[in-house]
């Protein structure tokens, strides 16, 4: 499973009305697990949500973030991403006098999808199968 690694530096003085941002490119299929870290110091001031484009992901909750001190929060989960997005985003302020990082973790696990080819050899052994009483 392919796992990710971001960090991110909210700078003095944002708010919830202009956050920044940090594009994470990734690959498409299930997001499994994200860990959002906060390091000591950041006493709740640095608030971050975890998005699909526009669509805020982590907290479920849109009108929320997640602001922490010290502590790593674990998100297990199966959200799909799906083909073609290949991003997602973290989203940011910090209201305090220092700036703090906020590091991300990522782990994906990839659907797959046979190819064309692949596909063609499939459905000739499900014919067979069929043919010679051994079918579904």
């Amino acid at each position: 499973m392919p796992n990710y690694s971001y960090s991110k530096t909210f700078v003095i003085g944002t708010d919830k009305d202009s956050p920044e941002q940090l594009e994470m490119p990734c690959h498409w299929g299930t997001l499994r697990e994200t860990t959002i870290s906060f390091p000591d110091g950041c006493h709740g001031v640095a608030h971050v949500h975890v998005d699909d484009g526009l669509h805020q992901i982590y907290p479920t909750n849109p009108e929320e973030t997640y602001a922490l001190d010290g502590f790593t929060l674990i998100i297990t989960d199966r959200y799909k991403i799906m083909e073609g997005t290949s991003k997602l985003w973290l989203r940011g302020y910090n209201k305090g006098i220092y700036p703090h990082t906020v590091k991300v973790t990522l782990t994906i696990e990839v659907d797959y999808v046979p190819n064309p080819a692949e596909e063609a050899i499939l459905g000739i052994f499900k014919l067979l199968r069929r043919l010679f009483g051994r079918g579904d």
